[in-house]
């Protein structure tokens, strides 16, 4: 006879759709993306995960304008998800108030109080999204201002956070390395390069503490290393910040248009005069 599993305590559900649950309140966007693949949920529902994972991504690598840009290509289907995790979703991400936090961020970073400071990010330290990244520029503060217990207490904070906040690590790694604790900031900066292999400055910071130890040939190669891909994402920044300020003002779009019709027309008058 067939078991009704809503009624016969010995049969066990499926327990895959809380877990997905559990990583949306938790904020594992990478692990509620590839789960909801993997389950095979539908495609709207992956899509929305995949979108906040990236929107994460970005907001780790303090790249505000491609975060924002992530974040209203979720708004604008967010509304119109069915799922029954969408409720979920709803619930633990705000667009309009991660774009206020997102906009306070960024004007925070020449900040010199941190009373002030926290005040000002006290939105983002409401939003899941950006709490870390909130802590994280806490604690950067008080590293500034000297005052090592209380940077190591934010930024720690935002590691709990956050765990894959491989900046706030690296900071973490900046406070063994300025107390000359040299050796215990190689190993912080390799676990952020296990994070995230590709941070320039997780590269340059490693090749600081190795030279430090006197490995100079290994530092070099690192420091390099993380030259060229910090040339790499200054590009890819300018792009996204183009792109952004594009998007926020349309007459900037047409104006291009017009500039390269004028140029082509420049072009042809010259190369016409060329010829007669």
């Amino acid at each position: 006879m067939t078991a009704d599993l809503t009624t016969d305590p010995q049969v066990v559900p499926d327990p895959a759709p809380a877990a997905l649950s559990d990583l949306i309140r938790a904020g594992a966007w990478r692990r509620a993306a590839a789960t909801a693949s993997v389950l095979g949920e539908s495609a709207d529902l992956v899509d929305a995960l995949q979108t906040l994972r990236v929107v994460q991504d970005e907001i780790r690598a303090r790249r505000y304008p491609a975060a924002r840009q992530q974040l209203a290509a979720y708004a604008s289907v967010a509304d119109s998800l069915t799922h029954p995790l969408a409720a979920e979703l709803r619930l633990y991400v705000h667009p309009g108030e991660v774009m206020q936090a997102l906009d306070a961020l960024e004007a925070q970073r020449r900040a010199d109080d941190p009373a002030a400071l926290r005040g000002a990010l006290a939105g983002a330290l409401a939003q899941p999204l950006t709490r870390a990244e909130a802590l994280n520029a806490l604690g950067v503060l008080h590293a500034m201002l000297g005052d090592e217990a209380q940077a190591r207490e934010a930024l720690t904070a935002a590691r709990e956070a956050d765990p894959g906040h491989y900046r706030a690590l690296t900071n973490l790694g900046n406070l063994d390395m300025e107390a000359g604790r040299f050796a215990q900031a190689e190993a912080i900066y390799r676990e952020v390069l296990a994070l995230e292999p590709d941070y320039d400055g997780g590269h340059h910071n490693l090749g600081v503490a190795v030279r430090r130890q006197g490995r100079v040939a290994e530092g070099v190669r690192h420091i390099r290393h993380g030259q060229r891909l910090a040339m790499k994402r200054s590009r890819e920044d300018t792009r996204a910040e183009a792109k952004e300020q594009l998007s926020r003002t349309p007459a900037l779009k047409y104006l291009r248009f017009v500039l390269l019709a004028v140029a082509a027309l420049v072009i042809f008058l010259v190369l016409r005069g060329a010829g007669s």
